[in-house]
């Protein structure tokens, strides 16, 4: 596929079928990703893919944490600061991903499509060392994007989520993570659901007008 091609189709996918992704390509596409620049070439980073039983255990047990009003604790919350500065907040109110969903009376489907994992069959949880620099965290959204780009190209859909890891001592348990990592990310992999009403290409969120991300200096 002709890479302009690959980067016009990442957009998210939050329902995927029920078809799982053959276990070569996942290793595949996370080998190949492995290409990825980090700081010192330090690759901090791990890939746990998690799919079959496992994955449907934890999905059961988070829709338990969710249905108790348990509330999330993401391993990055604890290492980084949730005060959002001005200018991301005030792009999260007026282009963020729920947004599109609120202005259609449709948050029901947003919040059953994060509940339920968005029906992925296959998910890869990705972990940096517990005693991380802020750059190794760079560094995993890099690797991050390697995987999305790579799987894309290979036909299948993908869902970047945070939710995913809203339980990192589930995410553990089932993916057998152990404790001197943290649970950063976690993306779905497949084949999107085409008749999902929440695949819909109306919920793409807009991006911000070009102008107010790029100055050129001269």
């Amino acid at each position: 596929m002709e890479f302009n091609d690959v980067y016009d189709r990442e957009r998210v996918t939050r329902k995927f079928t029920n078809r799982k992704v053959n276990e070569k390509l996942l290793a595949k596409i996370i080998k190949k990703a492995q290409q990825s620049p980090s700081l010192l070439n330090s690759q901090p980073w791990k890939a746990y893919a998690l799919t079959g039983e496992p994955l449907k255990c934890l999905k059961k047990d988070v829709k338990k944490q969710i249905d108790d009003g348990a509330e999330p604790h993401e391993d990055f919350a604890r290492m980084l600061s949730l005060q959002w500065d001005a200018y991301p907040s005030q792009s999260m109110a007026v282009v963020g991903a729920s947004q599109p969903f609120f202005f259609h009376n449709k948050m029901d489907l947003f919040t059953k499509a994060n509940d339920t994992m968005f029906n992925a069959q296959d998910v890869v949880f990705l972990t940096i060392p517990t005693a991380s620099p802020a750059w190794s965290v760079y560094d995993l959204g890099i690797f991050s994007q390697s995987i999305m780009l790579l799987a894309i190209d290979e036909g299948l859909a993908v869902m970047p989520a945070h939710s995913m890891v809203s339980y990192p001592e589930l995410v553990r348990k089932y993916a057998q993570i152990p404790e001197n990592e943290l649970v950063g990310m976690a993306i779905g992999l497949g084949y999107s659901d085409k008749t999902a009403e929440i695949n819909d290409p109306k919920f793409i969120p807009d991006r911000l007008p070009f102008e107010k991300i790029y100055k050129l200096v001269k």
